[in-house]
Formats: C-alpha cells, structure tokens, sequence
C-alpha cells in the first residue's frame, strides 16, 4: 500500500537516438505539454537504450525508467513508472491509481508528439 507501479509502452517513429536525444533534454522536455516546470532528475543512463528519471514533490516520489528498443524504422519506448506517496497520500494511494494510468498514458502521448513535432523540425533546418 502507498505505492502505484505502472508499465506503457508507446511506438515513436524515429531512430532510437533521436527518441534517446530529446528524452535526456531537460530543455526540449520542458516543451512537453504537461512538463514545464517538472524538475527531472537523471541518472543510470545507458545512452540510446535507458535512463531512470526522478520527480521528487512534497507528498510523493515518481521513478521512471525508460528503455528504448529498435522496431523495424521506428522506437519503442517503454516505461515502468513508480508512484510512491509519503506521509498520509499513502492512505489515498488506490483512489489515485486510475487517475495515475489515465495521467501517464496522456503524458506518453503528448512525449509522442513533441519528440515528432522536435525530429521533424531539426531534419527540415
């Protein structure tokens, strides 16, 4: 209890180190919609295949670990992330889990689109 873990997986139509690129870009994710002003802490990065994310607030403790595989001429990226409340969220932690999934498949969506929106732009210039 007091602990949320969720897995999703989103295919990017873009080589693994473009995808890995933006991913690892504190910048170019703070143009996400949805991530602006998140501070994200990185760290075990494996470059073009993983990376662990932190997000640290007051009543909770997001890890996120990424990892990119090759399909075909596109990415998949596939993310195992972990929702851990402190203190009394914990108690409100099951009320909060389809709420989490719905969050983190719109977040994946919107990474989707900005990781296109930035490859597209970069390869036009």
């Amino acid at each position: 209890m007091g602990s949320i873990t969720i897995e999703s997986t989103v295919l990017i139509p873009w080589g693994r180190q473009e995808v890995y690129a933006f991913c690892v870009d504190e910048k170019a994710r703070a143009a996400v919609p949805g991530q602006d002003g998140v501070r994200v802490l990185f760290a075990d990065h494996v470059p073009d295949r993983s990376w662990t994310e932190t997000h640290e607030t007051g009543s909770e403790t997001i890890t996120i670990t990424c990892s990119l595989y090759p399909v075909a001429d596109s990415t998949r990226l596939t993310v195992n992330a972990l929702y851990a409340s402190k203190g009394l969220g914990r108690l409100f932690s099951a009320a909060k889990d389809g709420s989490y999934r719905k969050q983190e498949a719109a977040r994946l969506a919107a990474l989707k689109k900005a990781v296109d929106r930035s490859v597209r732009k970069a390869k036009n210039v």
